[in-house]
């Protein structure tokens, strides 16, 4: 749905915004305020701020947070997840956020909080559970979508319709299968408000790069201008921030509805036996998603633009784009 101001706050609008001493108090505060390895303690910290009501909008049901502490950013996240929920357990995690150094130290922590941790988890309905912690409680209101088929473009004849999805940049995407020849693409949800400016690269009418994203986007002409997501930036892949690409933004809450995994296999058929209804793996020590990576990944304009040009010299660009150029015979 898409989000009016009345729905930003409880009371009355007011905007959400980050402050500059905000930021420098947290970098000039002393670590020792928080013990970064202490991840019970990160847990309370992030927990305890936050309001009685929250919405989770990322459809793989992430919660995510920004942590400034010590000279160090923290990008972290809760989940409501889908394969943990039912058991009353509750993910927390968090990471040291490298903006540009490839140097940064690779410190990761992470939890499973339940119910001996004190941390209770209770099921209001299928898209609100409460948390509760050391006399705090939270309800996280999950984001319903509406998994119905695009109405603003057609499908093509072999094309089949999964899943709506909403990608913790903002954006959401309708996910497609290609039922001919077992492949999936990204196309951009434009009958809900897309975050972003999409400008036109200089030069063509059938390309648009997002101004804060850096998603690009092949405009399909024969069907109704629908944009496909086509390349993503290889800084927010290695940096793993926002911009990563929706491949992690699966619609859990529908995962078993729409029936994910058997599309999954018929992709890649090597998966058969060893994915779960979400696509999880279900032969590794650690819980490892299958990636729908069907995009193409970039560091200069030139290089996604001859990406999308030898997509267009094939013989089928949607198939190029999705395997990442790599199409075999």
């Amino acid at each position: 749905c898409r989000l009016q101001p009345a729905e930003l706050a409880s009371d009355e609008y007011s905007p959400y915004f980050s402050t500059n001493q905000q930021i420098i108090e947290g970098f000039s505060a002393s670590a020792e305020m928080l013990d970064l390895n202490d991840i019970d303690a990160v847990f309370w910290h992030v927990f305890s701020q936050l309001p009685d009501q929250v919405t989770v909008y990322p459809s793989e049901n992430y919660y995510y947070f920004q942590l400034f502490v010590g000279g160090r950013q923290m990008w972290g996240n809760m989940r409501i997840a889908s394969t943990y929920r039912e058991e009353g357990m509750v993910p927390f995690a968090y990471f040291e956020f490298a903006e540009f150094s490839p140097l940064a130290n690779d410190f990761t922590r992470s939890k499973l909080f339940k119910e001996k941790d004190g941390v209770i988890l209770e099921k209001v309905d299928e898209f609100t559970y409460t948390v509760r912690y050391r006399e705090k409680e939270t309800t996280f209101n999950l984001h319903q979508l509406k998994q119905i088929p695009p109405e603003q473009f057609s499908l093509g004849d072999d094309e089949v319709f999964i899943e709506r999805t909403f990608d913790e940049s903002g954006y959401q995407f309708f996910l497609i299968f290609n039922e001919k020849d077992n492949y999936f693409f990204w196309v951009l949800n434009e009958e809900e408000v897309v975050p972003d400016v999409l400008d036109p690269v200089y030069g063509r009418t059938d390309v648009v790069a997002g101004r804060r994203s850096g998603f690009v986007f092949w405009i399909d002409e024969d069907h109704n201008n629908r944009k496909i997501l086509a390349s993503i930036r290889q800084h927010s892949v290695v940096r793993n921030d926002y911009f990563d690409g929706p491949f992690d933004q699966l619609a859990d809450n529908n995962a078993k509805e729409v029936n994910i995994s058997s599309y999954m296999v018929k992709s890649y058929p090597g998966l058969k036996g060893r994915i779960d209804a979400y696509g999880y793996y279900t032969d590794t020590p650690q819980p490892l998603r299958v990636a729908l990576t069907t995009y193409g990944t970039y560091y200069t304009q030139a290089q996604f633009l001859m990406f999308i040009d030898n997509a267009l010299a094939s013989k089928d660009v949607y198939k190029y784009i999705s395997r990442r150029g790599i199409i075999g015979p």
